[in-house]
């Protein structure tokens, strides 16, 4: 195993993963930002939301702000408004260890 290539997240990062790219609705930025359905007060302690695309970390974005949709079909669910942090060195680095063969498209990491 290449572990050269494997996220590994420093500690005081709050990591939320979110699997990205099976439908391209838009560009990856909204992709990641909205209608996820996670538990609010959790996911609000997140500073890294990664955008996950094959296994591999595609973006890194630092969460601004959380909220509840208003989005009459995807009520419930989350999104966050954000800056991408093009020189994070999360960017390209595997998570499959994380996800194992989970079928869940977010995953939680420090959290």
């Amino acid at each position: 195993m290449d572990t050269e290539n494997e996220l590994l997240p420093n500690e005081s990062d709050r990591i939320v993963c979110v699997k990205v790219g099976f439908i391209k609705r838009e560009n990856l930025y909204e992709m990641t930002r909205k209608y996820w359905k996670m538990n609010l007060e959790r996911v609000s302690l997140a500073t890294h939301v990664l955008a996950i695309v094959d296994g591999k970390v595609k973006a890194v974005y630092i969460p601004q702000k959380w909220y509840y949709t208003q989005e009459s079909q995807y009520l419930r669910r989350v999104e966050f408004n954000g800056i991408e942090d093009p020189d994070s060195t999360y960017i390209g680095k595997s998570v499959k260890t994380f996800y194992g063969r989970s079928a869940n498209p977010v995953k939680y990491i420090n959290m």
